[in-house]
């Protein structure tokens, strides 16, 4: 039997998509720098350098009896949780596998086909992948060259097309947040205002107190950065109740697993252990901005997540090639001419300020 074109039977657009590049997994950098992880100073990808907490480690030790058995498939528990540390009502709360998977469904719920999205680059690379995936239209308003927003265009681009505005604060990779005044100017165009919160626990600042007033305000959040969940895949949203109904009827029934589920329990419940973990990196943020906006070749950028942005004054590639050379990976933005590096333990950002300090540009 002759082979089937299986491109002909694949959505066009899906074709023509450019695949997301993810960092590269640990285990496959040891293998290919002949160097152990612990050697390895993996800095590309947000996650906690203190590993997951000790209560959510004990959590998932104690369930080790019922991984055998569903989930709730209210998450009721892991809910109210959530409600307690955010002061929603349940009602108002879902959770999901990452916030990613729950910006695809909120996506999935409202676009229709030829429907705009606008988002404002640079920005989290997979926000136009999951726009075009649900048969959107990307709209892109570049930000500000100190990467602030500029409010005045995306409301000149809004029209009658536009289904939503979509906004990452603190913005990943830049760090820097949306203001109150901003947020509430795009709530007042009548448009779905999405605001990405994936790295709130860093600065503090939030606008679901905004959710009472305006129902077209949803926020999404993740326990990947702050909680050092990244490999269970757990985040949630807050958003109107309305619209929590109708993405129940789109999500898969068990769409959070057993340990996710768990693992998230204890670490709303023991909330105030981890804040310690955060106050740590939110001190080595000051203390590596401070060492490295002193060197020349380097323009770094005030930060209110668990990363910094930088630009580099001179050539990207050398900078990589010498940081690749010394096994340090952060994450690279070559149209920013820049990079985004994760802030890691105090031993690790010790060895990453006397290396650049020690780069001949």
């Amino acid at each position: 039997m002759k082979n089937l074109d299986l491109t002909k039977i694949i959505r066009k657009d899906i074709l023509k998509m450019a695949t997301y590049k993810p960092a590269p997994y640990l285990l496959d950098l040891e293998e290919k720098y002949k160097h152990s992880k612990n050697e390895i100073i993996k800095l590309d990808q947000g996650e906690n350098p203190y590993g997951s907490p000790t209560v959510v480690r004990a959590a998932l030790i104690r369930a080790k009896n019922i991984f055998n058995l569903y989930p709730d498939p209210e998450y009721k528990k892991l809910r109210l949780a959530i409600s307690s540390y955010v002061g929603m009502n349940i009602k108002h709360i879902m959770v999901g596998s990452g916030s990613d998977e729950l910006l695809d469904l909120v996506l999935r719920m409202v676009i229709n086909e030829g429907d705009e999205i606008i988002s404002c680059p640079p920005t989290y690379g997979m926000y136009p992948m999951l726009i075009n995936l649900n048969k959107g239209k990307n709209v892109f308003i570049q930000r500000n060259t100190d990467y602030t927003l500029r409010i005045e265009e995306i409301l000149s681009k809004i029209t009658n097309k536009t289904k939503a505005i979509l906004i990452c604060s603190p913005n990943n990779p830049t760090g820097n947040v949306a203001t109150e005044q901003e947020i509430n100017i795009l709530l007042n165009t009548g448009k779905l205002v999405i605001v990405d919160e994936a790295y709130f626990e860093f600065c503090n600042k939030t606008f679901i107190s905004m959710c009472r007033k305006y129902n077209n305000l949803i926020i999404l959040r993740t326990l990947s950065k702050w909680a050092g969940l990244a490999g269970l895949r757990l985040g949630y949203v807050i958003m109107s109740p309305l619209l929590i109904n109708e993405i129940i009827k789109i999500k898969l029934p068990f769409n959070v697993n057993l340990s996710a589920e768990i693992g998230g329990i204890a670490a709303f419940n023991n909330i105030y252990s981890i804040q310690k973990t955060i106050k740590k990196i939110v001190s080595e943020r000051e203390r590596v901005y401070n060492s490295l906006n002193k060197l020349p070749f380097l323009n770094v950028y005030p930060s209110e997540a668990n990363f910094l942005f930088i630009k580099i004054n001179g050539s990207l590639s050398k900078m990589k090639n010498y940081l690749d050379k010394n096994l340090i990976f952060p994450r690279y933005y070559d149209e920013e001419n820049s990079l985004r590096l994760t802030i890691g333990k105090p031993e690790q950002n010790d060895k990453i300020i006397i290396c650049l300090k020690s780069f001949i540009k």
